[in-house]
Parts: C-alpha cells; sequence; structure tokens
C-alpha cells in the first residue's frame, strides 16, 4: 500500500521535521482505505473532508508549533465521541445524539498533540459479542486470512493497522478489547490502568472495568500515544533495557487445553529473547487466575445489563443477536452474586500485588495473549468456551501489553502478552521496545488481496437451539431460576427461543461461575 512509514514513530518524526506532509499522508490513507475496506471492514465512518482539512492546517504550521503527533493520521474506535460525526457503538439501536458534535476528552487530547482523525472504526456492538450478519454494519476481516476473525471488540483498530491503513489508533479495554484484536491480527496494544485515561464521551458497557488504549505497529508507538494521551510528553521510555527485571511466569497455565503447539513455542522463544535480553525469568503461579475471570464475566455482563437494559426492553430485536443475549444474561445475576463478585476482586488484587512485591515476586507477568490464533469466522465457538488470557487484568486494573511474538505455520499472528502494576505502563512499554529491539514480528503487514470475496458470515440461529437440560430447570445453588422467560419479562424483555435458549446457556455458566470458591 502507500504508507510509506513502517511505525508511528517513524512518520511522526518525518512530518514534525517536514520531510513529509500531513496531507500527503491522510490523502494516501485514505486512498488505500478506498481500495482495501470493502473487503476488511476497517471503518464505520471515514471523515475525508474533514481530515483533509486538518492535514492543510497541520501543514500550514511553524515547526515551533508542531506537537508530537504533528499531522499523524489515526483512527479512533466507534464507541468514542468525535465532533465529525455520531459514534455508533455498532448498533442500529443507539441514540445518534449521544455526545453528538463534541469529542471525547481523550480524542482532544490526541488532536491537541497534532494528531488528525481520519474516521471511526469497527467494533463489536458495544464492545461486546459478535458481528450480527443480519446487520448493516461492515463485517471486520482479519487481513492475514479475511475468512477469520480479527478478534474483539476493537475489530477495525487491530485490522487497520495489521494491513497499514493507519499506524496507529485509540481503543477501549474491559476483556482484552484492545489485546484480543491486536494479538489476532499481530500488532502492538496497550490496557492502561483502570482510571488513567478519561472515558469520558466513550460508551459504557462495564463502568468498573472499561478503559481505554492506544493501539499501534509497536510499543515505541504505544509510548507516544500514551504521552499525548496523558498530557504528558516526552516521557516514553527510553531504550535502556531490561536488565534485573523480573518477569514471573504461570507455567501452569502452558497446560491448560486450548493453548496451540505453535503459540507453546513461539511463548518459550520469547522467554528466552527476554532472558538474553537480561529478564530474570521465574516462576510465579497464578492462582487467582480462576477467580478472576469469573470476577471479569460476571461484572462485565451485570455491568452491562445495568447500562443498557433499558434500551433492550424498548428494542429488543434492535440489538445484534451477540450482544443482546450476553447483556440479558447480566441481568439475571443476583444482587448478591455481583456484591461477592467484587468483594472477591478486591481481596484477589490485593494478595496479587502482595505476592508481586515480595522476595519470590516479579516486576511483570508474562503469559501469551491469546491460546491461539485467530479462528475462521465458520467455526467461531461460544463466549467463555476460548481460554480467555487477557480478562483477568480487567477486575485487577493492572496494565497490559500484547506484543506480536510470532507466527503458526500459516503465517497467522501469535502474541505475548506482559502486565504489570498499576500505573507501570512505562515499565511495560520498556520491556516491550527491548523485545521488539531484537524482533521483527511487529513489522510484518499483511497483504490481503482486494479482489477476496470471503464467505458471509454464518447465521448464529440457523441450527435448533439446544434443548435445555434437566438441571436448568430445577431451581438451586448455581442454577438458573426455572423460569428465565419470566424473569427477563419482568424487566421489560420478551425473547424469542433462539434467544431465550443462549441467555438461559449463558446465565448458568455466569451463576456457577460466580458460585466457585476464590483461591
Amino acid at each position: 500500500m502507500q504508507q510509506p512509514f513502517a511505525t508511528l514513530a517513524e512518520a511522526a518524526s518525518a512530518l514534525r521535521s517536514g520531510a513529509v506532509g500531513s496531507r500527503e499522508l491522510v490523502a494516501a490513507a485514505l486512498a488505500d482505505a478506498g481500495v482495501l475496506d470493502p473487503l476488511l471492514g476497517v471503518y464505520v465512518t471515514r471523515f475525508p473532508e474533514q481530515a483533509l482539512a486538518a492535514a492543510r492546517a497541520a501543514d500550514s504550521r511553524p515547526a515551533a508549533e508542531r506537537g508530537p503527533l504533528h499531522g499523524l493520521p489515526l483512527a479512533v474506535k466507534d464507541n468514542l465521541a468525535t465532533v465529525e460525526g455520531p459514534a455508533t457503538a455498532q448498533s442500529p439501536a443507539h441514540d445518534p445524539h449521544w455526545w453528538r458534535g463534541l469529542d471525547a476528552p481523550a480524542v482532544a487530547r490526541l488532536r491537541r498533540a497534532g494528531a488528525v482523525v481520519l474516521g471511526k472504526t469497527t467494533m463489536a456492538e458495544y464492545a461486546m459479542g459478535r458481528p450480527d450478519p443480519a446487520h448493516p454494519f461492515p463485517v471486520p476481516r482479519n487481513p492475514w486470512d479475511p475468512e477469520r476473525w480479527t478478534g474483539g471488540s476493537s475489530t477495525g483498530n487491530g485490522a487497520g493497522i495489521a494491513s497499514g491503513l493507519f499506524l496507529g489508533a485509540l481503543g477501549s479495554d474491559t476483556s482484552g478489547s484492545v489485546r484480543l484484536p491486536a494479538a489476532l491480527c499481530g500488532t502492538t496494544g496497550l490496557k492502561t490502568t483502570f482510571g488513567l485515561l478519561p472515558t469520558d464521551g466513550c460508551l459504557p458497557l462495564s463502568p468498573s472495568q472499561d478503559v481505554l488504549g492506544p493501539m499501534a505497529v509497536s510499543a515505541r508507538d504505544c509510548g507516544l500515544l500514551l504521552d499525548a494521551l496523558t498530557g504528558q510528553p516526552g516521557r516514553a521510555p527510553a531504550r535502556v533495557g531490561i536488565r534485573g527485571l523480573r518477569i514471573g511466569v504461570p507455567y501452569g497455565l502452558l497446560d491448560t487445553p486450548g493453548i496451540t503447539g505453535p503459540c507453546r513455542a513461539a511463548f518459550q522463544e520469547a522467554l528466552q529473547t527476554l532472558r538474553e535480553l537480561g529478564g530474570e525469568i521465574r516462576e510465579f503461579e497464578l492462582p487467582e487466575f480462576g477467580a478472576l475471570l469469573a470476577v471479569n464475566a460476571v461484572t462485565m455482563l451485570a455491568e452491562a445489563f445495568s447500562e443498557h437494559g433499558e434500551r433492550l426492553a424498548a428494542d429488543w430485536t434492535g440489538h445484534g443477536r451477540g450482544f443482546r443475549r450476553l447483556a440479558a444474561a447480566g441481568g439475571l445475576i443476583p444482587a448478591h452474586l455481583y456484591l461477592r463478585a467484587q468483594r472477591t476482586r478486591e481481596r484477589l488484587t490485593a494478595a496479587l500485588l502482595e505476592r508481586m512485591d515480595g522476595p519470590a515476586g516479579a516486576d511483570l507477568i508474562a503469559t501469551p495473549t491469546w491460546p491461539a490464533p485467530a479462528r475462521p469466522y465458520a467455526q467461531e465457538t461460544a463466549p467463555g468456551d476460548e481460554l480467555n488470557l487477557t480478562a483477568v487484568w480487567n477486575p485487577t486494573g493492572f496494565p497490559a501489553l500484547a506484543l506480536p511474538m510470532g507466527a503458526d505455520p500459516a503465517g497467522l499472528p501469535l502474541s505475548l502478552q506482559l502486565a504489570g502494576r498499576p500505573r507501570g505502563e512505562h515499565t511495560l512499554l520498556r520491556a516491550g521496545e527491548a523485545f521488539q529491539s531484537v524482533t521483527t514480528w511487529h513489522l510484518r503487514r499483511a497483504a490481503p488481496d482486494p479482489r477476496h470475496r470471503p464467505a458471509p458470515l454464518r447465521d448464529p440461529d440457523r441450527e435448533e437451539p439446544a434443548p435445555a437440560s434437566p438441571a436448568s430447570s430445577t431451581p438451586g445453588p448455581g442454577r438458573v431460576p426455572a423460569d428465565v422467560e419470566a424473569a427477563l419479562a419482568a424487566v421489560g424483555i420478551t425473547p424469542g427461543p433462539a434467544d431465550l435458549a443462549v441467555v438461559r446457556a449463558v446465565a448458568r455458566a455466569l451463576l456457577a461461575a460466580g458460585r466457585q470458591p476464590a483461591a
């Protein structure tokens, strides 16, 4: 494609020096989108006129007034408000007047640093679930294989960076939504510490876990964006290495079913690279893992129903099946289980921090970001059927960084995840920069054929819903109330048989997870 720079940092340097113009880069990015976007479904909306006008203004700015992101074309996930057009959250039921004509504070900070917004990118509806083929929105496609999922929920950001349509973007993360697309598309993504960045002007999913985060080609690029987002330019980590940094590895997780052989091998090679860079690789058990996964799921779905339940009741079929079924299951979680999840969350987070700070502790914790490469859409699994290695860091509020670490035999990306202490973003980025200074996986760029015509999405209701098991109709510990239909009707929701079967199954799994003994 026409993008002449490998990384955001390279483009930023050239723009500030005047070696290249913003209008040149913006025009190239828009032209590339015209070719590839019909295949990849990166954008919900593009802003060509506004972006070119902003680029012209950037090019006319004196060198002394050029910010750290001067003239850089970036993309923004479509759950964030921008002045150019309404946020859709990829939902036909969303209010188009929400924050209309305004920038979310985080977007405004990027602009103040000099960035140019190209457009709004595709996402999972309200940041949860999978695309619904009945909806009119673009379907996000993985640039390495358009028959495959990009990961969610910051879907368009991952695909756009991997294919070179832009070099950086702003996303959100509630259960892995920055890191999962980064992992499956072969890019870098940073989940920030809870509360570090303002989430005003970002449509909520789970307010106690939602965070914003930069996505880009490299850790250095993410640091450049983070500096602008925090209003502290110039604080990106220097290339000082990681000698003596304690990197804990929960080796027991690597034996979990679902982690593929190529993923294990790439992870072991990544650990060896970190060791050669001076990192101290040590075993660090993570007994909190299962309980934190349950806390994330219970919290996310209960809060999603709290945020969106009234609108679901008013327009059930206006929402996609993936989102509405998960959110409705959140409405069946009893208050005592939600409160128990919050107590568990506080206790396990404190215990984990204490162990990290101890003599056998760790400065960073390393795992794969995702246990396998991207699945084909035709082989999509039900929510919770794949091991989620990202979600544990949302209830703790810890920052986490996803880095390309290899590829499977088909060339599909595999990813390393590093998690650290709250407000430890610069330690993570320093480690990421060191790793990427001796590896080139992050510099791979997909080259999809724009003539490719991928298969349409499978309809989630094409098969008859599985009959409810006898346990599902018997009230008791860990079981859904017998009359789920009546419980949903009490909050104004009247789903059909296919919706009801999925809601019942998800709610049953949530209640079982929520009642498990905590670590």
